[in-house]
């Protein structure tokens, strides 16, 4: 039951979702645990839960949760991962810290995706320290060595306009033995371009760009580069980025050219 209604969600994930057909598949699943309640387990509800959590709806993935405790199914870290996430996207920072509070067992079992969940929920929900505390927590334990929770804090601190703290933590990521991947590049780039330091990004670029880097420049990164000069008046630079992205066989889109004209 849990693959068919993941595999129904599936359609959650194109370009149009078809929501029918999915609401379909919980009622479906919903009226499984009615009717054998014996049966299901905690990789069902979580199916259920992630389902809640992509379609944005709350009210449905609550009742789910009060299901799974009236049936006395124990929730795992897996469950705490999503219910973060659903409040985090959904911006209700009391209730990502009410679930990470009250679910300290599974804290204790967690792995790194789910404190990526965490940190990430707090980074938009606004509340950078908590996401540091926990960061800080990681690295003490050993934790904190993953490319998505750095990549995450860095764009925490991005947000803040803390470019140190962003650019402190990238050069760590090297000296702990963490890969950077494009994302990563993208966000201390952003981080960048929001504190006004140009010199720094285009460092950054070449650095990216060099023979000896593991990773390649995609649309975003030029388009973030593209939006500093623009937004610093320097439209001969901006346009040598529109060259660079032609050059490397992108292909420029509607953000593109917005970012041009408004510049």
């Amino acid at each position: 039951v849990s693959r068919m209604l993941m595999k129904t969600v599936g359609d959650g994930r194109s370009a149009k979702p078809n929501s029918q057909r999915i609401y379909r598949g919980i009622s479906l699943v919903e009226k499984f645990i009615e009717s054998q309640p014996k049966d299901v387990d905690e990789v069902l509800f979580n199916a259920l839960l992630d389902t809640c959590c992509r379609l944005k709806d709350l009210t449905r993935l609550e009742f789910t949760v009060k299901r799974m405790k009236e049936l006395q199914i124990q929730p795992s870290p897996v469950t705490l991962g999503i219910l973060v996430k659903s409040y985090g996207q959904a911006g209700d920072l009391q209730k990502v810290l009410q679930v990470w509070s009250d679910m300290e067992q599974q804290r204790g079992q967690a792995n790194a995706v789910t404190y990526g969940c965490m940190i990430d929920a707090c980074v938009k929900c606004g509340n950078l320290a908590k996401a540091v505390e926990i960061f800080t927590g990681m690295r003490e334990s050993g934790k904190h060595k993953n490319t998505i929770l750095y990549t995450t804090l860095i764009k925490g601190y991005g947000l803040d306009k803390d470019l140190p703290n962003a650019l402190q933590l990238f050069r760590e990521m090297a000296t702990e033995g963490v890969p950077y991947n494009t994302i990563t590049y993208n966000s201390i780039l952003d981080a960048c371009v929001k504190c006004s330091d140009l010199a720094t990004a285009e460092a950054l670029l070449r650095e990216m760009m060099s023979p000896t880097s593991s990773t390649e420049p995609d649309l975003i990164t030029f388009s973030t580069l593209l939006k500093g000069y623009c937004y610093m008046g320097d439209l001969d630079k901006a346009l040598q980025v529109v060259e660079a992205i032609k050059a490397r066989g992108l292909r420029c889109d509607e953000l593109v050219y917005n970012t041009l004209m408004d510049g």
